[in-house]
């Protein structure tokens, strides 16, 4: 299970963010509630936002969290303003970058194969 709580609204009309709780007890600050499993439950996407969104309107980067393993990459230390994940199925996993502007991109990544253009990201021990 996977929670993100608090869920805070980063100002009218904006995207929330909040603490992903999920319930082998890993935590992460500052993730959007527009997260995805994978159809098979092993993978995490989620997008979280990589600076104070008060201070300097921060990016977000996409997150994969290996559940079984405790593992987890990330695509980039900032890579859209708004990541929105839309399917992960068989392994594909299809995200659509700044969905509400004009200039928005459709990504597909191949999970786990891909990974290796992610980086390792070390997560809080259980």
């Amino acid at each position: 299970m996977a929670e993100i709580n608090p869920a805070t609204e980063i100002s009218m009309g904006n995207p929330t963010y909040g603490t992903l709780n999920l319930s082998n007890g890993l935590s992460l600050a500052k993730c959007n509630p527009s997260f995805i499993w994978s159809d098979d439950s092993r993978f995490l996407a989620v997008p979280q936002y990589t600076s104070n969104w008060f201070r300097s309107f921060g990016k977000q980067r996409l997150l994969i969290i290996d559940i079984g393993e405790n593992l987890g990459w990330q695509i980039s230390p900032k890579i859209a303003y708004y990541i929105q994940p839309e399917t992960f199925i068989s392994g594909e996993l299809t995200v659509t970058l700044n969905p509400a502007r004009k200039s928005r991109e459709i990504v597909t990544y191949s999970i786990p194969k891909d990974l290796g253009i992610f980086t390792t990201m070390a997560l809080p021990p259980l």
